[in-house]
């Protein structure tokens, strides 16, 4: 895709905007920060203005303010700050005029004409902005992951990991594992499973996702790599296993959501995951793998080590469903990364967490 942002489908999903300016309080320049803050606690929305210096000197103070005043020190106290955060910034707004933000100084970005080709003046939340901004940004120079061979380019709205052991595991696994035929990765995101699997000599992939940008996302690699979209890798815009019919021998692979909550945001799917979701996915491989599927699914028990649940899901869905399937197990204790004063919090869960494997194959 060139990126002009010309080539962007209809059908993506792209920030919300808004293009009348009925209850936005216009801020400029000079205002006290703190002013600023008493408009939004009493609900107003506002606009900034003049320059991008401005904006972002007010976005950074308002980060620092809320930390401030809800102190991060477990995974609770986290999600608070982050819900506090999101009230304010979904109420915090920039102008657009001609496709370009309307703030001296501030970035140019082609994906504003893309994503709103019809609509050249209107109001953007100054967060999304951002956040189309590093969105741009990996897409343009792409992440590494020491499973691949190749770069992975996520587009904006698609989850892609951040850590990389539960990777490993399956990476790992997979080489063991005589070469399958056909597979499918059910919520595939930026692709990593399939092209793991697709590494392995996995001649046929079936990767479905409810994310639009996923799918286009996986569809931009594909052209990247020069693999031809539904000859080796088979993207699908569905939920769970789509129009994929496994037969005895497939591979069906997942790697859901960790952590039970609402999803704030269209990235936040890739992470919460609500309450029914497991039980529906079992349900949707009992009734649609025969026997001899096998079932790989990337997991981790996070959510437990950290107390925000006291069950684990997938344990807990085996209970009911241990008579149709075999299980093997596989975990391991998650690369750490380097010890941060700021998530001291977060290292201390991970040091008693550990990334699961489960490998579960339907019972003819």
């Amino acid at each position: 895709m060139q990126d002009n942002g010309a080539s962007i489908p209809g059908h993506l999903i792209r920030p919300e905007v808004r293009t009348f300016s009925t209850g936005i309080r216009e801020i400029n320049p000079g205002a006290p920060f703190g002013s600023i803050l008493k408009v939004l606690e009493r609900g107003h929305d506002i606009v900034l203005t003049h320059t991008y210096g401005f904006a972002m000197s007010f976005y950074s103070w308002l980060k620092q303010r809320v930390a401030a005043t809800v102190p991060v020190h477990d995974y609770p106290s986290s999600r608070k700050q982050r819900e506090r955060l999101h009230q304010y910034q979904s109420k915090t707004w920039i102008k657009i005029n001609d496709h370009q933000v309307a703030l001296k100084g501030a970035p140019e970005n082609p994906w504003i004409s893309g994503f709103y080709p019809e609509t050249p003046d209107f109001f953007m939340r100054f967060s999304d902005f951002l956040g189309l901004n590093g969105a741009r940004q990996w897409y343009l120079k792409g992440k590494s992951l020491r499973v691949l061979n190749h770069l992975i380019h996520p587009f904006y709205g698609v989850y892609f990991p951040t850590r990389e052991s539960h990777l490993d595991l399956f990476d790992q696994w997979l080489s063991t594992q005589s070469a399958f035929t056909r597979a499918a990765d059910i919520g595939t995101g930026c692709g990593v499973l399939s092209f793991i699997m697709h590494k392995h000599g996995v001649k046929q992939v079936h990767a479905t996702d409810i994310n639009p940008n996923a799918i286009f996302s996986l569809q931009e690699d594909l052209r990247r790599l020069h693999i031809t979209s539904g000859q080796t890798i088979f993207p699908e815009e569905a939920d769970m296993l789509g129009s994929f019919h496994p037969e005895s021998g497939d591979l069906v692979v997942c790697n859901p959501p960790w952590i039970p909550g609402r999803p704030l945001t269209t990235l936040d799917q890739g992470s919460y995951y609500e309450e029914g979701f497991f039980h529906r996915l079992f349900d949707t491989l009992q009734a649609k793998c025969p026997g001899g599927v096998q079932i790989a699914i990337l997991f981790s028990d996070f959510a437990k080590v950290a107390g925000i649940s006291k069950s684990h899901p997938i344990e807990e869905a085996l209970e009911l469903y241990h008579d149709d399937f075999q299980l093997q197990v596989y975990d391991r204790a998650p690369v750490q990364d380097k010890p941060s004063k700021r998530k001291s919090w977060i290292q201390e869960i991970r040091s008693k967490e550990r990334v699961e494997l489960f490998v579960l194959e339907r019972k003819g």
